[in-house]
């Protein structure tokens, strides 16, 4: 059961969808450009939202202490805010309601990946939970005004691209997760010498 849960938090990585979401993105732009726009600019800002709340936290150690909060979940929110649009746009190729069919998946996937992440002991629910609150609102972006019209995805496109990334996430790229890049980039900006961590006493609350 453990090696499910890994595989599952495993298909969750940044480095596994965003690479199968710019393909993907690439076969949609001829025909779905307004969607394809609207969904690149939902997925940055969620990624700047996620991004922010754990540079906060590790360069300067502001969380939530009352929540259990560091910063929002990255797989959970990558996984809400692509693999649900991905399904659509799959399903859409036959019909509006395999369409449906295929969000559904997707954001029953997302959510598997999130408690993945509870059960590999990554991520407090709080962090998980709002992770993907984010991700899924990136997705509702593009999934709630998504033309009627058959159009999207052809099978072999996401397949070829889910394919390369796995061949690059688990072989020929360098092993470096993003989770890594975040504590140098908040190191670097913070002046700090270690990032912090959840067992630390002196966490700075948040103020609103």
């Amino acid at each position: 059961m453990h090696s499910f849960w890994v595989f599952l938090s495993a298909i969750g990585e940044s480095r596994l969808l965003v690479p199968a979401a710019v393909l993907a993105t690439l076969f949609l732009v001829t025909s779905e450009r307004v969607t394809v726009f609207k969904w690149a600019c939902a997925f940055a800002i969620a990624a700047l939202v996620v991004l922010i709340s754990k540079l906060a936290f590790l360069g300067w150690g502001y969380g939530w202490e009352a929540i259990d909060f560091t910063g929002f979940s990255g797989h959970s929110m990558v996984s809400a805010a692509i693999y649900p649009v991905l399904g659509y746009a799959l399903g859409n190729v036959h019909s509006e309601r395999s369409a449906r069919w295929g969000a559904a998946v997707g954001a029953l996937l997302a959510v598997l990946i999130g408690i993945s992440r509870l059960y590999l002991h990554a991520h407090s629910p709080s962090e998980v939970v709002l992770g993907l609150l984010v991700g899924g609102i990136a997705s509702s972006v593009v999934l709630l005004k998504w033309p009627a019209h058959r159009s999207g995805l052809r099978v072999g496109a996401v397949a070829l691209g889910f394919l390369l990334s796995a061949i690059a996430s688990y072989g020929v790229a360098p092993k470096a997760r993003a989770h890594d890049l975040v504590v140098v980039m908040a190191l670097k900006l913070s002046g700090s010498q270690q990032p912090y961590t959840r067992e630390a006493l002196n966490w700075k609350p948040l103020t609103w």
